[in-house]
């Protein structure tokens, strides 16, 4: 019997079944394709979506209690060492074992700074130079405490003090870069972001000051930013910049955060992302974004990135005041 003859002798319930079958998968079909067509669009629609992403996205404590009981042993050990054999209150740079005192108090001032204890780590980190103030590092690491304690012009002042004894470096041009955000010295912040994408000692250092550069021309009235003549990294943070220049999308932003499966590393790169754009929100005079971006930033508590640190400052100024931390 051939297939047309043996469908021609189906019984009308059979029939009926088939047809019914049929568009039921038709239906569900039709549904999917609907739901994935509004999916898409509710994407595209969508004005911020790296704050959509953030607000639904959940994260453990940076630092664990182990974390936390860890720092706090390293921190009493440090102290016992130093109580035991203490430094001349004075002329610490003078006496014998200068060098050992100042590295104690540089691995305290660490600590306390990674405990987010800001007033001790400036303390110690002072009380290092003074037992080796021909350290460069601990200058720059005092002036980093200073900014991230609140104490702008202070920090301002001790990376300038390096600048004219002539130990400009990498480092001290970041310092003033982030200064210049906070005070809003943009020609100031293009020259100096320059300088430390082009002396940066990687690219992926250099990218993040690429980031810069462009946002302080953006925010000095720039219409069309350029960069420093430097190589962009192949991975991350060379989204953000791409975000910055219009190359890609913020979904797509999003899409690069998302694609980072460690859980501590893609905390960490969402609050840099929100913090760039919200810097971009900023510069394009749509304040009252910039605010959220920046509160999202600070709610990771990503509290070792400096972008973290200039989004406190930002919302301090735009808050009239208020801390974040």
């Amino acid at each position: 019997m051939s297939k047309r003859a043996a469908l021609a002798f189906k019984s009308p319930s059979t029939a009926r079944r088939a047809l019914i079958a049929f568009l039921t998968l038709a239906i569900a079909a039709t549904s999917a394709n609907s739901s994935a067509a509004k999916a898409t669009e509710a994407k595209a629609t969508d004005p911020t979506p790296l704050l959509t992403f953030a607000a639904t996205h959940h994260y453990p404590p940076i630092l664990q209690p182990a974390a936390q009981a860890t720092l706090q042993q390293q921190i009493a050990h440090i102290n016992f060492d130093l109580s035991k054999d203490p430094p001349p209150a004075t002329n610490c740079a003078q006496t014998l074992g200068a060098k050992r005192f100042a590295t104690l108090y540089d691995d305290l001032a660490q600590a306390y700074s990674n405990r987010g204890e800001h007033a001790k780590a400036v303390d110690a980190y002072a009380k290092a130079i003074d037992c080796n103030p021909r350290a460069d590092f601990l200058h720059a690491e005092l002036a980093a405490s200073l900014l991230d304690l609140g104490r702008y012009a202070d920090a301002r002042t001790e990376t300038q003090r390096q600048l004219h004894l002539g130990r400009a470096n990498f480092t001290l041009y970041t310092l003033l870069t982030q200064l210049d955000f906070i005070d809003e010295h943009w020609p100031d912040a293009v020259s100096n972001a320059k300088i430390a994408a082009t002396m940066a000692p990687n690219d992926e250092q250099a990218t993040y000051w690429q980031c810069f550069l462009w946002l302080a021309q953006l925010h000095s009235g720039t219409t069309e930013p350029t960069l420093a003549k430097r190589r962009i990294s192949e991975g991350w943070p060379a989204p953000i910049l791409q975000s910055l220049q219009g190359k890609i999308t913020e979904q797509e932003l999003v899409e690069a955060v998302d694609d980072e499966r460690d859980q501590q590393r893609q905390r960490d790169i969402l609050s840099e992302a929100l913090f760039y754009t919200g810097q971009q929100r900023l510069a394009t005079g749509r304040v009252d974004e910039a605010v959220k971006y920046f509160t999202a930033t600070v709610n990771l508590k990503v509290l070792y990135f400096i972008e973290h640190q200039l989004a406190t400052a930002e919302l301090r100024k735009l808050r009239g005041g208020a801390e974040h931390n």
